[in-house]
Order: structure tokens, then C-alpha cells, then sequence
């Protein structure tokens, strides 16, 4: 349980800290490549410290991190930029509906039937979803609302948190750190790329508030998949979620105080009681 707690206090810092990031810089790709090469370093001590031999791990591990950090750059990439756009109450709120893609992907491929608590669990994410990704009035100042960004960041999402538990059923556990480090790895290579193709010049804050997002990220990850092989999927997967949301919805009460409609807090409402329900265990 220990793991858990600390897996959620890990993930709501890494949302507070993107939300005072987005006001301090707009170098994109720097921020996520010095947060990459901070998770990676940890991960790469990890191992080390495990006394782990990196060439007895098997080529599904490596895939499988592979895999996870194409995911975790798309879904840290969305994330950022919806914080930008949308808040971080809100965002890291809607990133949490991630939890519904496991489930409705192994309705639709593997014939699974879900329990009424897990059906009312997904109509009420959907409708949460909707109600928060909805304009805030008719007009906008783009094409394309903001709130819609939202969209593709839980799709994003949702693929990437079924990956440790992928893991946690295929890999081996005595070689979660080398799937941790080649999920880091990964995601760092591709940021490195992008930076260089925007021609980005990293500042000190950038790499003072993305080494600080990577000690959230590499803990928020590691401590995630230690929670899943001590304990239960629906245990882990609902206290985590949960815990996400509360955590940052009382951080923007008492600090960061951004806007939030009636309609926007009947949503959240929403989406903690659909993630309750999504994770309840069948009986």
C-alpha cells in the first residue's frame, strides 16, 4: 500500500509542477527532454543498485519498454500542453478516464463482459469526458477548442496505462528496472530528436523544472509497478486514479485557485465516481 500512496503523491506532483512549468517557459521539448534524461538517470541507478545484468533481461522486456515510452511521450506531451491550454485540475483529472481503454479494449477484442458497476462506470466516463471537453461558451478563439485537446490525450493515456500491466502479466518481475530504464530511454531519444529538429535552446529553469518533472515521473512509474505485483489491478488502478484527482482538485483549492465552472466540478464529480466504479472487482 505503501507504494501506491507514494506512486500518487508522485503523479500529483508531477501535475503541479507541469501547471508552474507552463507559466515559466515555453520550450516544449526541452522541458520533456531534461525530464526524460532525470527519469532515465534514476532508472540507470536502479539498476545499478539492483545489481540487475541487463543482458540476461529478455527481448519482450525491451519491447515492451519500447512500446511504453513511445506511449509516455505522446501521453507527457499532450498532458503538458493541455495543462497549458486547459489547467492542471482539469487535465490531470480528464488523464485519468485513460482507465476506461483497458476495459473497453478487451470488450471489443477479447469478448470480455463487463459488470453493471463497470458498464455505468464507462457511460459515466464518457459523459464526464464530454461534459469537460465541451467549449466553455460558442465562441473560440481557434478552430478547434481547447478543451477538445483533451481527446486525444485520454486515448494517449489510456494506451500507455495498460502497459504496466502488460508487464506485470507477460514480463518477469526481477527485470521491472530494465522495463522502467528502456521505457525512460525511449521516450529521451525521441525528445532528444524533436529538440534538435525545433532547434530549441534549453534555459536553467528548463532544466531545473524538467529534472524536477523526471525525479516525479521516474518514482510516479516505478512505484506504480511495484503496486501491481503487491497488490490487486482494481485496488492499485482505482487508488491511484482517485487519488490523482483529489490530490490536484485540493491543490487548486488552497493553491492554485484556477477557474473551474459549475459544470466543469459536476464533471469531476463524474469522473471519481466512474472510477470507482470501473475498478470495482467482479464478484
Amino acid at each position: 500500500m505503501l507504494f501506491l500512496i507514494l506512486a500518487t503523491l508522485a503523479s500529483a506532483g508531477n501535475a503541479l509542477t507541469m501547471k508552474f512549468a507552463s507559466s515559466r517557459s515555453d520550450n516544449t521539448w526541452s522541458l520533456l527532454l531534461f525530464n526524460y534524461l532525470a527519469a532515465t538517470l534514476l532508472s540507470a541507478a536502479s539498476v545499478t543498485r539492483a545489481g540487475l545484468d541487463l543482458g540476461a533481461v529478455g527481448l519482450p522486456v525491451w519491447a515492451l519498454g519500447l512500446v511504453a515510452g513511445v506511449l509516455f511521450i505522446s501521453t507527457f506531451a499532450l498532458l503538458q500542453l493541455n495543462v497549458r491550454k486547459n489547467g492542471a485540475t482539469v487535465s490531470s483529472s480528464v488523464a485519468r478516464m485513460g482507465a476506461t481503454i483497458p476495459m473497453m479494449l478487451s470488450i471489443a477484442l477479447f469478448g470480455e463482459r463487463p459488470t453493471l458497476a463497470g458498464s455505468t462506470g464507462i457511460a459515466l466516463a464518457v459523459a464526464a469526458t464530454f461534459l469537460l471537453a465541451m467549449p466553455r461558451s460558442e465562441t473560440s478563439d481557434s478552430p478547434i477548442s481547447q478543451r477538445r485537446l483533451l481527446i486525444p490525450m485520454v486515448l494517449a493515456g489510456g494506451l500507455a496505462d495498460t502497459m504496466p500491466k502488460i508487464f506485470e502479466v507477460t514480463g518477469n518481475a526481477a527485470h521491472e528496472e530494465a522495463y522502467v530504464l528502456m521505457t525512460f530511454a525511449t521516450a529521451f531519444a525521441i525528445c532528444l530528436a524533436m529538440l534538435l529538429r525545433a532547434r530549441e535552446r534549453p534555459t536553467p529553469i528548463d532544466i531545473a523544472l524538467g529534472s524536477m518533472l523526471g525525479a516525479f515521473n521516474f518514482f510516479s512509474t516505478d512505484l506504480m509497478v511495484r503496486a501491481l505485483i503487491e497488490l490487486p489491478a482494481h485496488v492499485v488502478y482505482t487508488g491511484f486514479s482517485m487519488g490523482v484527482v483529489l490530490v490536484t482538485f485540493g491543490a487548486n483549492a488552497f493553491i492554485m485557485h484556477e477557474p473551474l465552472s459549475r459544470r466543469d466540478h459536476v464533471a469531476l464529480a463524474l469522473v471519481i465516481a466512474a472510477l470507482a466504479l470501473i475498478n470495482l472487482p467482479a464478484h
